[in-house]
């Protein structure tokens, strides 16, 4: 087991991790950023280091050598699914994470499709590779049918797609999200799928180790979202048991056929009718972990951390067993009643609530009357804390997240939040 790891991140994730650290007597090493000084990940930590940036590899690398880390955790989004920074950092010290094949298997969308048809996972009806030319998306297009969607093969976190209603959109759709693409992921490959509409987003976490052992642990249904991006992820999913049985098959035959290592999320799309397609595989920790953790009892922080030391699971899937519903809202700084525009500023008053069955992941320490504000940066996403429920059922869950959105104080200059969002969907669900 790795006695000191480096947390290459920043915010929610990276408190959340030291978290698991700390239980567990690893040692942290905390890298930051100037206006991140004060997060409660950098105060709680014995060793932290001012950087440039979150994704200057080299400087990241040398800080892990210089701690004396022998493991690095890459949190989300940053340098989590870079086959660069993996590299680099496996040849140093170890890489928290699967193996770097996988980023080149799984990261392009395109390659990952393929893998899926082949692995024998259902798939939406579209381009059988990267668009060539505005021609071919033109007959893909009147052969799958309208309304479709054109995504960046490289894309990721809700960016690098966009919808097309009409024939007379495609050619403006195909340059923006090419553009996008070439700017955000460094490549301009796109391709196009139909889109299901209306649909459910339903995700399986998987956990496997390089013996070739995998398991689920079970489905979460994120499909409120905004802009592509999750909003609220709950577990159970209302689908019926047979649509679970087959999804969380689906996921694992995928994980076997590509001989997948550490934690990942592979994503599917239902429809009104109970068909499922496969979107895509996160090959990393997700935000939304904590609903899977509240209801099958296991820390997926340290699972990865015993899979990246080479740790066999330990269990088999008879032995996973689900308890309960767990309900995740993440809080952003964000203001709904404008299409949810950034909404950064100086927080004057933070107090997230507490209970039994509740669990707030926050970087951001309590601030009451007489504490120092607390300036929310517009140089990073909007997440301020997640806020994660569990009940015996779906309805005492939402009762108690209901109730915990109420108690949840955060007040500042010209800042506004995405809670008045989650107490009024709450009522849909």
């Amino acid at each position: 087991m790795f006695k000191k790891v480096l947390i290459a991140n920043r915010g929610v994730i990276a408190a959340r991790i030291l978290q698991t650290l700390k239980e567990h007597d690893i040692k942290p090493v905390i890298v930051y950023t100037p206006g991140d000084e004060r997060s409660l990940h950098v105060t709680g930590s014995p060793e932290s280091i001012c950087i440039r940036a979150y994704n200057e590899i080299p400087e990241i690398i040398s800080i892990a050598k210089q701690f004396g880390a022998d493991a690095i955790h890459p949190g989300v989004g940053f340098l989590s699914e870079n086959i660069d920074f993996a590299k680099v950092a496996n040849h140093y010290s170890r890489f928290i994470g699967p193996d770097t094949t996988l980023f080149v298997k799984m990261g392009n969308k395109v390659k990952a499709r393929a893998i899926a048809v082949e692995a024998g996972l259902p798939t939406t009806p579209g381009s059988d590779g990267p668009v060539k030319n505005d021609r071919e998306a033109s007959r893909i297009c009147d052969e799958i049918g309208y309304p479709v969607i054109i995504k960046a093969a490289e894309g990721g976190g809700g960016m690098g797609m966009e919808r097309v209603t009409e024939e007379e959109e495609l050619a403006g759709a195909l340059n923006s999200v090419r553009a996008q693409a070439k700017t955000l992921f460094g490549s301009d490959e796109v391709f196009i799928e139909k889109l299901i509409d209306p649909n459910r987003h339903i995700e399986v976490q998987i956990l496997a180790d390089k013996a070739g052992n995998v398991v689920h642990l079970g489905e979460r249904d994120c499909s409120i979202q905004r802009r592509h991006q999750k909003l609220i992820e709950f577990s159970p999913a209302d689908i019926s048991d047979e649509l679970r049985g087959a999804i969380t098959e689906a996921a694992c035959a995928l994980a076997k056929a590509v001989k997948y290592s550490n934690a990942g999320t592979v994503e599917f799309l239902v429809d009104d009718s109970e068909n499922f397609y496969f979107m895509e595989m996160n090959t990393r920790i997700q935000v939304e972990h904590r609903v899977t953790e509240l209801v099958y009892g296991k820390d997926l922080i340290y699972e990865q951390i015993r899979l990246a030391a080479d740790e066999e699971l330990g269990y088999s899937q008879k032995g996973l067993k689900s308890s309960g519903f767990a309900i995740e809202c993440r809080i952003n700084a964000e203001d709904p009643e404008k299409g949810f525009e950034a909404s950064p500023g100086v927080i004057e008053k933070f107090i997230p609530p507490s209970g039994k069955n509740v669990v707030v992941d926050t970087f951001i320490p309590v601030i009451e009357n007489g504490s120092e504000p607390f300036p929310i940066s517009t140089l990073y996403d909007s997440l301020l804390a997640n806020i994660i429920v569990w009940g015996k059922d779906k309805r005492s869950a939402l009762r108690l997240m209901e109730r915990k959105l109420g108690e949840f104080v955060i007040e500042g200059r010209d800042v506004k939040t995405t809670i008045p969002f989650h107490r009024e969907k709450l009522k849909d669900l």
